[in-house]
């Protein structure tokens, strides 16, 4: 089976990632390609990382930037990972990584694993085996990380397809969601009925998480999007990274409930919260596999999106599909309750009007070009994404 590794994006860091094609180098991994998928004179910069490169047998690729920034420069990413899977047959094993955010480790843990063929389908997913990651986000649906993940290049071109339309229609959706959402949003309505009102993260602020917590505690479209999250895990990814205390997390599992499990701060194995975010972020099988087989504390919560997940899993896509006017409906309610109780409200939502309906929803996560005050929004939604990846980097870095 052949591998390769892609690293995509900017150096930032010319002595980490110095370091960290060093210790690929020191492996000396049989076949094992090298993919850096750039942009047009980058290393020109850098002539250490350029000698490195060429000491490995690194292909670079390079490419001009687009001038359209989206939120963490999505589309740039969409472009890099796009440029550098095309190098590549179907069938090759990738781990995706990026050059300031990247680990001798991964490699390792990488060439342990090989690719794992899914079942049938029970939900969208136009995966034909399991694409591995390093962490999701527990409360937000498709917010998986988007910096270091492995599959067949044949799957990952998924991702790389992203649908511009999702950046009207999905308020608040951050770059990671955008990513994923391209896999597994399409056909799937209630995906895409609850990221029509996506609330995205609070940061530092515990009133407003508290009382966004409480609206979604009681929407039954979050239950069934949070149920939904756990098939596609199941079904369709799994964990980059092993977790050695797989026992003591089922341990710590068994005696909290879901709703503790996607946002307290616990001392879970492989749960790592987000202290700004006020969030929890899945760093394991161990714990996906306990919210889609309820293998938590009782609760309320927890017995609605057990009922959901059983609902969905006997064949979710015809099912979701007739329920749509009805989701649309449980949409159109969390929207109101986000509006009122969280002051969120940039959602999608359709009204009626005297000649039919109208969809109402709030700015695109973009500008034309030349808007120094879409530029600034921009910029700060990036800043705070950098916080947060750093956070989570982290993280996952002490585990």
């Amino acid at each position: 089976m052949q591998r390769a590794l892609l690293i995509c994006g900017l150096v930032r860091n010319p002595a980490h990632f110095a370091a960290y094609l060093e210790g690929v180098g020191r492996l000396a991994i049989p076949g094992l390609r090298v993919i850096f998928s750039t942009w047009t004179g980058e290393l020109g910069a850098y002539p250490g990382i350029a000698e490195l490169l060429a000491r490995l047998g690194a292909h670079v690729v390079e490419q001009d930037p687009p001038d359209l920034k989206l939120p963490g420069h999505i589309l740039h990413q969409a472009l890099s990972l796009e440029l550098g899977l095309s190098l590549l047959t179907d069938d090759v094993f990738v781990l995706k990584t990026r050059p300031d955010i990247c680990g001798v480790m991964d490699v390792v843990h990488f060439m342990q694993r090989v690719p794992e063929p899914l079942e049938p389908a029970r939900l969208p997913c136009p995966f034909t085996h399991r694409v591995l990651v390093a962490g999701m986000f527990a409360a937000h649906p498709t917010y998986i990380n988007d910096i270091i993940f492995a599959g067949l290049a044949g799957d990952l071109r998924w991702l790389a397809g992203l649908p511009m339309v999702f950046g009207a229609k999905y308020p608040r959706l951050a770059p990671e969601q955008w990513l994923w959402a391209t896999a597994f949003a399409p056909g799937n309505a209630v995906l895409d009925a609850y990221l029509s009102v996506n609330p995205g993260l609070v940061f530092s602020d515990a009133a407003r998480n508290a009382a966004l917590r409480a609206v979604l505690l009681d929407s039954p479209l979050f239950a069934r999007a949070i149920a939904t999250s756990a098939i596609l895990a199941h079904d369709a990814l799994g964990f980059l990274f092993p977790d050695p205390q797989a026992e003591v997390t089922q341990a710590a599992c068994d005696a909290c409930t879901l709703e503790a499990l996607l946002w307290d701060d616990l001392p879970v194995p492989t749960l790592f919260y987000h202290p700004l975010a006020m969030t929890n972020t899945l760093g394991s099988q161990g714990l996906a596999e306990a919210i889609y087989g309820g293998r938590l504390q009782a609760s309320a919560f927890g017995a609605r999106v057990a009922e959901a997940i059983a609902e969905y899993a006997r064949g979710g896509e015809v099912l979701m599909a007739s329920e749509r006017p009805m989701l649309a409906a449980e949409a159109a309610q969390l929207a109101a309750l986000l509006r009122e109780r969280v002051g969120i409200g940039d959602a999608q939502i359709l009204v009626e009007t005297p000649l039919g309906s109208q969809v109402r929803r709030g700015p695109p996560a973009w500008r034309p070009g030349g808007d120094a005050e879409g530029s600034a929004a921009l910029e700060q939604q990036i800043n705070q994404m950098r916080r947060t990846i750093d956070a989570l980097t982290a993280r996952l870095a002490g585990r």
